[in-house]
């Protein structure tokens, strides 16, 4: 079919040689494995151990100096993912309540059936710790929701303020998370009121251009990520691109231009897969920076598909946007999902089976789940494997989820609009009064002797639980007996919340 000359052809003693546990099929061979079975391509690296979703566990684990964007590609839409059901009676619904309070555990579902329940796509990204643009009102690490449908509704010169809403802007040196001005038919200025000199024009089209607006944040109260990974040089200057962006690039281009856009030099780079290849226990994630020298010099992927999936994680390149600059003709691989009798996909227990047939697809849901998917219109499944990332908790569970939405009487900024936050339940002790602003969003989650639950900032004094309110806030400072009036549920660690 391909010729023994092709990279495509599999040899006779392919199976002999995976014996080896350090021979790995190419990215070739494995399309034509797609191609001859009809077996998606994907499900076919999962045969050999490589699970795209990898991808989406690890790229939260690299700290970024630069904003840039996540990959929020499911890749194995036939996997398992643990789902909810409401629950039988949960009463008047509280202003603030565990997330057990309205939902309980339900059969897995298909990924697949979850990602029909969105009703529209969003863009994601990662806040970077030198993105002059996004601080202070982000935080390095936040993660941010970009909505496509409003990158149009940039705000005029004339009636903008520093309040305007912030956009997910692509120009030529990377991303940033940025107010923005509109000035003419076609520019833009990138609005900092805190550093005005950093301000910057630039055109549509031609210099940058507008990915949606911001409209969702994740963010961490307390910073849990790994900070050492990565050295702190002077920002790297990225050249203009040779191409216009969202045109069609080769190999080269994309590896080059990806890697100056997330601000990495080859030395840090490899220094990160050092990192990769010891989480994932596989000597073939390293890569030298000579290496990733070559690499922006070859037409050609890597032999390893290792070494694929890890040029992705660095330089966040989507898996099959590099397979296509690679000149791999995807449109050739397989289309149906290998079964679960041939793959394993950590198939639940018979009792909760469901079978591939469209009939059995997850019913639309309802009540307070129902209000929860229309609020957020996406489920953003590619997040399941970094809850803990996300929220610096080991082992998250459902009952580190607290719902905030009810709360009016919001005391502290953080938490206005917020949805959900996440409680380190073994974090009890609040801190002693202190005038030192480190302290200012150490969030702490109480429960009152009457059942209801307070969220704010709250320290220890002589032996009382004082809350504090903000200025010009709807309640002032609250004070009770620790351990009679009111107890320490946990310390909030990571807060869901709406942008306006």
């Amino acid at each position: 079919m391909f010729g023994r000359s092709s990279r495509f052809c599999v040899s006779h003693n392919l199976y002999s040689d995976l014996a080896h546990p350090s021979l790995k099929p190419t990215i070739y061979q494995v399309l034509a494995l797609s191609h001859i079975t009809n077996y998606r391509l994907t499900d076919w690296l999962k045969v050999f151990g490589l699970d795209l979703d990898t991808i989406s566990r690890l790229q939260l684990r690299i700290p970024r100096r630069r904003t840039t964007l996540l990959d929020s590609t499911v890749y194995d839409t036939y996997a398992w993912i643990p789902w909810f059901a409401e629950q039988s009676e949960t009463g008047p619904t509280p202003s603030i309540a565990p997330l057990g309070h309205f939902l309980t555990s339900a059969p897995p579902r298909r990924a697949r059936d979850l990602l029909a329940l969105n009703k529209q796509r969003f863009r994601y990204a990662v806040v970077g710790e030198q993105d002059v643009y996004a601080l202070p009102y982000f935080v390095s690490g936040s993660i941010i929701r970009a909505d496509l449908r409003r990158a149009q509704e940039l705000p005029f010169s004339h009636n903008t303020n520093q309040e305007g809403p912030f956009f997910l802007v692509e120009h030529n040196f990377g991303w940033t998370c940025s107010r923005v001005i509109l000035l003419g038919k076609d520019r833009i200025l990138l609005h900092c009121p805190q550093r005005p000199c950093t301000e910057r024009e630039l055109r549509i089209g031609r210099d940058a251009r507008i990915l949606g607006a911001i409209d969702a944040e994740i963010r961490p109260v307390i910073p849990h990520g790994p900070r050492h990974l990565i050295s702190t040089p002077a920002t790297l200057r990225k050249p203009l691109p040779k191409y216009q962006r969202g045109e069609q690039t080769g190999l080269r281009d994309l590896l080059r231009d990806s890697r100056t856009s997330v601000g990495l030099s080859f030395r840090e780079a490899s220094a990160i897969s050092r990192v990769i290849a010891n989480t994932l226990s596989d000597e073939l994630y390293f890569t030298a920076a000579s290496t990733l020298s070559d690499y922006e010099a070859l037409h050609t992927p890597p032999r390893h598909i290792q070494k694929i999936i890890t040029l992705c994680l660095l330089y966040c390149i989507g898996f099959h946007e590099f397979l296509q600059a690679s000149g791999l003709a995807l449109d050739k691989a397989g289309r149906a999902p290998i079964p679960d009798e041939l793959l394993p996909r950590g198939t639940p227990a018979e009792s909760h089976r469901l079978r591939m047939s469209g009939q059995d697809s997850v019913r639309e849901p309802s009540g307070f789940l129902a209000a929860l998917v229309n609020q957020w219109e996406e489920v953003p499944l590619f997040l399941r494997f970094s809850l803990d990332e996300i929220t610096g908790l080991k082992g998250f569970s459902l009952s580190d989820l607290f719902w905030v939405a009810g709360d009016k009487a919001k005391l502290r900024p953080l938490l206005i609009n917020a949805t959900f936050v996440a409680v380190n339940r073994r974090a009890r002790k609040p801190s002693p009064p202190t005038q030192h602003a480190v302290c200012e969003e150490r969030l702490h989650l109480l429960l009152k002797r009457d059942g209801s639950y307070l969220c704010g900032r709250c320290t220890l004094d002589e032996g009382n639980l004082v809350v504090h309110g903000y200025p010009g806030g709807p309640v002032g400072t609250q004070q009770f007996r620790d351990g009679v009036d009111a107890e320490v549920v946990g310390q909030v660690t990571t807060i869901l919340r709406r942008i306006p």
